[in-house]
């Protein structure tokens, strides 16, 4: 299966603006504002914003690499006609959870960052320093699994269908991932310039809607490919 670079782009975008990713950015950096970046300059604000989302690029980047090996040995097993039929349909279904949760939010089934994970993310964030920045990255990215990974792994097929040489896989994975962490660099400008806290909850409220369904969009689409190429 030839990789298409436009729906690469436009994939690693949807995914980048996913809510569990873009809501512990701005709860994460809401916090070091008002309570660890009290008397500090805004250069400290980007050099912690900067490091948990370097932890979170490279977790992610190591994440995909470890998916992408484990699809490419499976899709060489006896159960690889059926194996695209596997993940396609999950992918499918992670989309219409998705989707659902734009329009019924009080039905059962979420992809979600569980509570567990949330309440350990934030109790880490009063240990405001480098190292700390760098483990709530990799934490963040760990519990926030079952919203960000599904169209990451459905990608991570789609290129181990590819028959590619393992350097321009490589190349296509730090690709993907600087487009993923795009958002977040939005993000920490516009509050390393002083973008109110409350202005950004905000517009997380207004528009998170629009992220689910924008994600659930890319994963139908994307578990379609998978299952019919």
């Amino acid at each position: 299966m030839p990789i298409n670079l436009p729906i690469l782009t436009v994939t690693a975008l949807a995914n980048g603006i996913n809510p569990c990713g873009i809501g512990m950015m701005i709860t994460f950096l809401g916090y070091l504002l008002v309570f660890g970046g009290k008397g500090k300059d805004k250069w400290w604000i980007y050099k912690i914003g900067l490091t948990y989302i370097l932890s979170v690029f490279v977790t992610y980047l190591f994440l995909g690499l470890f998916f992408y090996g484990a699809v490419y040995y499976l899709q060489r097993w006896w159960l690889a006609g059926i194996f695209k039929y596997i993940i396609g349909g999950a992918i499918l279904v992670a989309g219409l959870i998705q989707i659902k949760d734009v329009f019924w939010q009080d039905l059962p089934f979420h992809l979600r960052m569980p509570k567990v994970g949330f309440e350990k993310i934030n109790k880490l964030m009063a240990k405001t320093s480098v190292g700390m920045a760098a483990l709530i990255g990799v934490l963040t990215t760990i519990f926030s699994t079952p919203c960000m990974m599904p169209l990451y792994i459905g990608t991570t097929a789609v290129i181990a269908r590819s028959g590619l040489p393992m350097i321009k896989v490589l190349g296509l994975f730090l690709y993907y991932n600087l487009v993923f962490i795009l958002p977040l660099i939005l993000i920490l400008i516009a509050m390393g310039e002083g973008k109110q806290v409350v202005d950004m909850k905000e517009w997380e409220h207004k528009n998170i809607k629009w992220m689910r369904f924008v994600l659930g969009v890319a994963l139908v689409i994307v578990g379609w490919l998978i299952v019919t190429k």
